[in-house]
């Protein structure tokens, strides 16, 4: 009967042993810096949030997370940055909604978009905005729609790019609509809404926070959001689903980590974040940029980049759109 027990007690203690050295290294993490790789360019709303972000999630654990735009290839390269580090929790990433998109428009990519990476907690989420020119003859969704159906390719909305956020949310409006547009991408936002505010391009989908300034200043006007809900900085234009049904094309930005990250060093990164993201000066910051808070806990986050890539490859493949 000794015997029997000492067979289980054995494997059991090992088990223990091995699993105490993570279990107490979470309990005291981060004992050093973390570095937090961001994929995109200084500046960019990614890049300022996740300042901000890091700047009070170092606070709370009195440890410095270090943020490290690593831009290039659409987020592509920040991404493998974050695959290819040591899963020890000390460093972290910052994706976005452009991480699924690539996972769309991409033929290959040196990790896997899902496997690979650890989601630990959705921070912020904001809706796009399609907007006209002030001047133009359309002020309701509705009509531009009723007028591309009348002329399949005659309107042409203008981008970021082949495969940005931008052209893949108004391919989307096309695919879910029935209206053909003319996709015309641009290599810089401030071309684009100068050709737009001038009418040069019919319509674009553009930043929640860069169309509400805009609308405010006269230059252009809101057609639809591209949200679930109506945005409170624009309470009058409507969501693109009230006059399509089924639409909804939302940006998000959150915490990953490389797999293989320990599971009690996800959970406490993931609870001391949700924390740090409901303080006073983070949420203006949110508001400020045109963001709402969305807190997802890992299973949901997952859900939602899982959603957002077959929804995106399906846009991709529906409209035709080549892959880089």
């Amino acid at each position: 009967m000794l015997f029997a027990k000492s067979k289980w007690l054995r494997p059991c203690l090992l088990a223990l042993c091995l699993a105490s050295p993570v279990l107490s290294s979470a309990q005291t993490y981060p004992e050093r810096s973390v570095r937090l790789i961001v994929p995109y360019p200084a500046g960019t709303s990614n890049e300022i949030f996740a300042r901000v972000f890091a700047q009070h999630l170092s606070n709370k654990w009195e440890t410095p997370v270090v943020v490290e735009p690593l831009p290039g290839a659409g987020g592509v390269v920040g991404s493998k940055a974050i695959v290819s580090a040591n899963p020890d929790g000390y460093t972290l990433g910052w994706i976005s909604s452009p991480h699924a998109i690539n996972a769309a428009v991409y033929k290959e990519l040196p990790y896997d978009s899902i496997k690979d990476f650890r989601p630990i907690v959705n921070l912020a989420s904001t809706p796009m905005v399609f907007v006209v020119s002030a001047s133009s003859e359309f002020d309701s969704l509705e009509k531009l729609l009723e007028a591309a159906k009348a002329k399949p390719g005659a309107l042409n909305f203008g981008s970021n790019g082949n495969g940005s956020s931008s052209h893949l949310a108004s391919a989307l409006l096309s695919n879910t609509s029935g209206a053909e547009f003319t996709h015309a991408p641009y290599k810089s936002t401030g071309q684009l809404t100068t050709d737009l505010v001038s009418q040069r391009i019919d319509f674009a989908a553009v930043g929640l926070a860069t169309a509400a300034s805009l609308v405010e200043a006269g230059k252009l006007r809101a057609l639809a959001v591209t949200g679930a809900e109506r945005a409170e900085t624009l309470p009058d234009t409507p969501t693109v689903a009230e006059t399509v049904p089924g639409y909804r094309a939302t940006a998000w930005m959150g915490l990953v980590a490389p797999a293989g990250t320990p599971d009690a060093i996800i959970k406490k990164v993931s609870e001391d974040a949700a924390q740090v993201a409901q303080e006073p000066e983070v949420l203006q910051q949110m508001k400020t940029m045109g963001l709402s808070p969305d807190p997802l806990d890992q299973k949901a986050f997952l859900e939602r980049i899982q959603h957002d890539i077959e929804m995106w490859q399906k846009v991709v493949t529906e409209a035709g759109i080549e892959q880089r």
